[in-house]
């Protein structure tokens, strides 16, 4: 610790390479690709309104559009501006006015006639709102008021019925710490996230492989790398950035492999708009894609395993880092007992490819003498999600590609919050910088915030919600649901559930910048809407956490401020 240093920026070739082009004609005309230029345009005249707001958050503020650590248009792994249609797209968020009244107090059954998108585009919650059971209609609530109704119901309630949930939206590690600190000071350890869901299969397999639950490596570890490969990830559209990297990966001599059912264009060739050379002809990325079936991840891993293991008999130290493995692991003869016995009709009819495409993945990673995973949903959100990330990790371990310049595993994150999530306690196992069932993390805890901590293990968002259901003479029947942003309605499956679970609390609090379809569900007794900061708007700014784990500051920006929104951090500790 403290001996690592990042070495900054890289600097991109200045020639050209034309092996590279996906084609001679200028801006891809007649190709699938992005619209990056009529994007642009159409992103500006949204913000027409507040042009020198908008240019200020994209020239001073920390990205809220992915986890790539973009801090106004610059980052540490490249040298040169950014700028990408994802974070173009979010922008209005942040520069729209509020919703006029006539609309924000709208009869509910008009609101529900509108999706999501339609919503979005009133513009932004002005001040707090409260409808109660059988009102038809939003009415505007004082601070004190909306404030008293939750606490009022939190004081009435075993805290096992008592659930807060934050999404990744554009939220500081600030807010995620306050809400994980009020939560267990109002006594419940119901409390989750949005990076959780998307990555705890992440976190616990690789703390469980390695010891470590995020990023082993950073960005300019795939910038020369033998082979990056994509593992369930659709980089180019989720953390379109990343195809920067790309191409200084592609001019190092890098491969680019792809693994996913399903064949996504942009991560073949992409047209990136801060590069000239790519902006205009275009970037092939990626050499090769492995569309593996659904579900058949594990079975590709095992046959690119048994291709190794069969290596190894033919000569030993072909496939396998045996010095590493000796060094650093255990349960090698375990895996390769466990990997012999399959067979490979098995594994062929599970992967949905031929054992020769196995064959040719693994005889690329055994001749690499460097390599870097990604990987994200596809892997993670997944019934054997662990077991996934398990399974990439044991690949990385056989061949030594950890630990070493150019190599690495890496969990990619989406959103511009979600890494600093679970860091800052803000889900039912984490601490601030520790694990809620670890005795000395408790302690150390409990003597820093001079409050014992609730003993009993919390409930994740989705028991949360099926707790809604439960009898009335039941604890955890799930009575107060407290979510900064995210629309279950939209995210999670079965919807028709869902939305019986939320009209089944008693009072349903949404702290949000903006309304959504899940927000107009009716309550048994009150929804309470609570206007939010965005993250440039918060006084004195905020920090984030990238994917590499990289803290940085989003100052506060000068502009224009919406009614009543307060800071996100500010509303908890109110709350308390």
């Amino acid at each position: 610790m403290g001996k690592t240093k990042h070495t900054g920026p890289i600097k991109l070739p200045s020639k050209p390479d034309p092996k590279l082009w996906v084609s001679k004609v200028p801006f891809g005309l007649g190709k699938v690709k992005p619209q990056h230029i009529r994007e642009t345009a159409k992103i500006a005249w949204q913000n027409r309104d507040n042009l020198p707001y908008a240019y200020r958050i994209l020239t001073q503020g920390v990205c809220d559009g992915c986890a790539l650590g973009v801090s106004g248009l610059y980052d540490q792994t490249l040298a040169g501006p950014h700028l990408c249609t994802t974070r173009l797209n979010v922008l209005r968020l942040n520069t729209m006015p509020a919703i006029r009244e006539e609309l924000l107090h709208a009869d509910i059954d008009e609101l529900s006639r509108m999706s999501s998108t339609e919503l979005r585009q009133l513009g932004r919650i002005p001040y707090p709102l409260i409808r109660r059971h059988g009102e038809r209609k939003f009415s505007r609530a004082t601070w004190d008021e909306a404030m008293d109704t939750i606490a009022a119901k939190a004081r009435a309630i075993d805290p096992k019925g008592m659930a807060f949930y934050l999404t990744a939206r554009g939220i500081t590690n600030e807010s995620y710490y306050a809400a994980a600190k009020v939560a267990r000071l109002l006594g419940t350890n119901n409390i989750d996230n949005a990076s959780r869901i998307c990555h705890s299969p992440s976190k616990t397999a690789l703390k469980r492989s390695v010891g470590v639950g995020a990023s082993t490596c950073n960005y300019k570890d795939w910038i020369g790398t033998d082979v990056l490969v994509f593992w369930g990830s659709v980089a180019a559209n989720n953390q379109p950035v990343s195809t920067k990297y790309m191409y200084a990966a592609k001019r190092k001599g890098t491969k680019i492999i792809v693994i996913n059912p399903y064949y996504e264009p942009s991560m073949e060739q992409y047209w990136i708009p801060s590069i000239p050379e790519s902006a205009l002809f275009g970037t092939k990325l990626a050499d090769d894609v492995y569309q593996v079936n659904i579900g058949g991840d594990i079975a590709f891993m095992n046959g690119v395993m048994k291709v190794w293991f069969e290596m190894e008999e033919a000569a030993p130290g072909s496939a396998v880092d045996h010095a590493f493995v000796q060094a650093h692991t255990n349960g090698y003869e375990q895996l390769r007992a466990h990997v012999a016995q399959q067979d490979w009709t098995t594994l062929e009819q599970s992967s949905g490819l031929t054992r020769e495409r196995m064959r040719e993945f693994a005889q690329l990673l055994a001749r690499a003498a460097s390599a870097v995973f990604v990987w994200s949903m596809g892997l993670t959100q997944h019934r054997f999600g662990t077991d996934n990330i398990s399974q990439v990790a044991n690949l990385a371990l056989l061949r030594g590609f950890l630990g070493r310049e150019h190599c690495g595993l890496m969990p990619i994150r989406g959103h511009s919050g979600v890494q600093g999530s679970g860091e800052m306690g803000a889900d039912p196992f984490s601490l601030p910088g520790g694990d809620i069932s670890n005795a000395a993390d408790r302690s150390r805890i409990e003597q820093l915030w001079g409050f014992a901590l609730p003993s009993w293990q919390g409930d994740i968002v989705g028991v949360t919600l099926e707790n809604a259901l439960l009898p009335e003479e039941q604890e955890r029947k799930l009575r107060l649901f407290y979510t900064s942003g995210g629309n279950f309605l939209e995210t999670m499956p079965d919807p028709a559930f869902v939305r019986e679970a939320l009209t089944a609390v008693d009072v349903r609090v949404h702290q949000d910048i903006i309304l959504n379809t899940s927000t107009l569900l009716d309550a048994r007794e009150a929804v309470v809407v609570l206007p939010a900061m965005t993250r440039y708007e918060q006084p004195g700014g905020g920090t984030s956490t990238s994917t590499e784990r990289m803290v940085y500051f989003s100052p506060e920006i000068a502009g224009p401020r919406i009614g009543e929104a307060r800071a996100e951090w500010a509303i908890y500790a109110d709350l308390a």
